[in-house]
């Protein structure tokens, strides 16, 4: 139980009598409610309970508003960041279902989407400095590639096939070749993707520059893919 009048906290001083100073935080075991109003906006509530910090920050109509900061808690969005938000640095962002930016969020370090996705509703992606890439901690180096949703495989007789569950039946899929590996002077074909089972995998095929129809067999190099769903 906490109580407390409407009050300014003052002491004195030099060259005034009373002099108006920051109200003492609140301490209770318990959340301050809408009926905590007799107290001077900006005072602090300090849940010593559960190690929560609330302001308040309005009363109207008899009832008063507290605003909740928890100590150590991650930044929780809802649905978006207002525009214009600056988030402070090494901020860890909790999305409910996805991130939207309005117009510009500007982040100190990093920005960590731990569940949902971070969606550009409007705008497009920018790498703005010389040096910024697409950086990855799981690129497949096998044709059985997960969940990856790019990596690199080797044909073995002019084809492959790649097992990813990234792939869907609408899937732009890009390949390329990265090495002739151990093709060495023999021919190597031209690359397309064959087959895509939806959530399964897609084949990757080197077809011969004579005939269309033909595996280039020969063809044993490694080959770089990438899925844009």
């Amino acid at each position: 139980m906490s109580t407390s009048t409407v009050r300014k906290n003052q002491d004195y001083g030099f060259n005034n009598p009373l002099q108006d100073v920051v109200p003492l935080p609140i301490l209770a075991r318990r959340a301050p409610i809408a009926t905590d109003i007799r107290y001077p906006i900006g005072q602090q509530w300090i849940n010593t309970a559960a190690n929560t910090v609330y302001y308040l920050t309005s009363v109207v109509a008899g009832a008063a508003t507290w605003t909740v900061n928890a100590i150590g808690a991650s930044l929780t969005v809802a649905t978006s960041l207002t525009a214009g938000t600056t988030v402070a640095s090494g901020t860890t962002i909790t999305a409910g279902t996805s991130l939207g930016v309005t117009t510009t969020a500007v982040i100190g370090t990093g920005l960590t989407v731990t569940t949902g996705n971070a969606t550009l509703s409007n705008g497009n992606l920018v790498f703005g400095t010389a040096g910024n890439k697409i950086l990855s901690t799981s690129v497949a180096a096998v044709a059985a590639a997960g969940a990856n949703s790019f990596g690199l495989v080797t044909l073995v007789g002019g084809t492959v096939t790649v097992t990813t569950t990234a792939v869907t039946a609408a899937s732009l899929i890009y390949i390329w070749r990265q090495t002739v590996g151990a093709t060495g002077a023999a021919a190597t074909g031209n690359l397309s993707v064959g087959t895509i089972t939806a959530g399964v995998s897609f084949v990757i095929n080197a077809w011969s520059a004579t005939d269309a129809t033909a595996l280039q067999a020969s063809d044993v190099s490694r080959i770089g893919w990438m899925i844009v769903n």
